[in-house]
């Protein structure tokens, strides 16, 4: 029985054409003829069944309607029928031979190492700059530390290795064996987060057919809590002789005002309020000044006699670069190890040097502590607004709605809990 080549149809105003599989009676998808009126299309599509169907890539190349009816007729059947993994791969080899699959291509030559390492450069990277365009935190201390981490732990595993050879049981072998090195369950993660995210770009991006990491599993363990003082241990630490004045004072703000290393570093004497300290910013080495953790500024409660001995450091700065916490730098804060050294031998000095070590007491714990203090004085969401921490989704929400009220709950619970520190 004999059919009609081809079908008409409009679709918002443009008459669109089916051409007709005369073996099996199946329509092709529709193609706009880019005609409104049907007698017009009707001489598109008659043209298109003798000259060919412009493709759309290139307007000068046509594709012939019996061609076409058989790339349909070879995609109905690779959605139907059964193939082996071997049979898919040689469909694959032949795209890839044809240069219609140049990603894949590419990674079927590309070191598997050396595309992790270009993937974290921090300035070259298509991730990283995709990271940034779409308004993602992404710093050169974190491409850094998984270039570390690459080198560390997956070149000696992986090297030789190319991109499109890797296996999932690979990957899977390779997080097993980091078990029995004695790294803790967090830096495990670390270190295969650092191949994973990788791997599965590559996937996103078509380089690779499967994410191989897709299925493997991170792993679960309680990490060891940090250690917090005592009251009585605390205001002990600053009764000691501190060395560098500047590690007194830094540990002081962040002992009364719950700030990071980082954040400490990175105040400037136009961040000290009347009552209060700006947090804008954050130090890394790598990344010099750059927005806080979770990327938001916010407002902590500052003791008066704390902002008396801020600005008395601020004075003292010889390059006048506005930095509290300067250096023999200009324009760079000290190093992140004045602060937890100095912290480190006022312990020491009260003979806690092995107790610091089991309790695991490190500069980040006062932050610890005072989280934990004022939890006992203040409601959770004013609490969250002056650290800066999102766990819960409650505080997300309320994140942006900080008023007075609330600040006044956290200025007046710091001042209860810390005013004997800070004398």
């Amino acid at each position: 029985m004999s059919r009609k080549p081809f079908y008409l149809s409009p679709h918002r105003g443009i008459w669109y054409v089916r051409f007709i599989d005369q073996t099996t009676g199946n329509q092709l998808t529709g193609i706009s003829t880019g005609e409104t009126d049907r007698d017009t299309a009707l001489m598109t599509a008659t043209r298109w069944m003798y000259e060919g169907i412009p493709q759309k890539q290139n307007s000068k190349k046509k594709k012939k309607v019996a061609e076409a009816i058989t790339v349909q007729r070879l995609m109905s059947s690779i959605e139907e029928i059964d193939l082996t993994r071997n049979e898919a791969q040689k469909i694959i080899t032949i795209l890839k031979d044809r240069g219609l699959l140049e990603k894949p291509k590419k990674a079927d030559r590309l070191d598997f190492i050396t595309f992790l390492n270009d993937f974290y450069d921090y300035d070259s990277s298509p991730y990283v700059r995709e990271k940034i365009a779409h308004g993602h935190s992404i710093g050169r201390t974190h491409c850094h530390d998984s270039q570390l981490r690459i080198k560390r732990y997956w070149e000696p595993v992986f090297k030789g290795k190319i991109l499109s050879e890797i296996t999932r049981d690979e990957v899977k072998e390779f997080s097993l064996s980091l078990t029995d090195t004695g790294l803790s369950v967090s830096t495990i993660n670390r270190i295969m987060s650092a191949g994973k995210v990788a791997l599965a770009w590559a996937h996103r991006e078509g380089y690779i057919p499967v994410d191989p990491s897709e299925k493997v599993s991170t792993f679960i363990g309680k990490q060891k809590a940090r250690g917090i003082l005592t009251d009585e241990e605390a205001q002990q630490v600053f009764q000691q002789e501190w060395k560098d004045e500047r590690a007194f004072i830094g540990n002081l703000v962040a002992a009364t005002c719950g700030l990071r290393s980082g954040e400490v570093l990175a105040l400037k004497a136009e961040d000290i309020g009347i009552d209060r300290l700006f947090i804008r910013h954050a130090w890394s080495v790598r990344d010099g000044l750059k927005t806080p953790k979770n990327g938001e500024e916010r407002q902590v409660p500052l003791l008066p006699a704390v902002r008396d001995k801020l600005f008395y450091l601020a004075k003292k700065n010889p390059w006048r670069d506005g930095l509290i916490f300067y250096s023999t730098i200009e324009n760079q804060p000290m190093d992140q190890k004045f602060l937890l050294n100095g912290f480190y031998e006022a312990l020491d000095a009260m003979d806690m040097k092995e107790a610091r070590k089991e309790r695991n007491i490190v500069f980040h714990s006062w932050r610890h502590r005072y989280a934990a203090k004022m939890a006992d004085l203040v409601d959770f969401r004013s609490l969250g607004l002056a650290t800066g921490h999102k766990t819960q989704a409650m505080l997300e929400h309320y994140a942006d709605h900080a008023n007075e009220e609330h600040f006044k709950k956290v200025r007046e619970a710091s001042e209860l809990a810390f005013q004997e520190v800070a004398i």
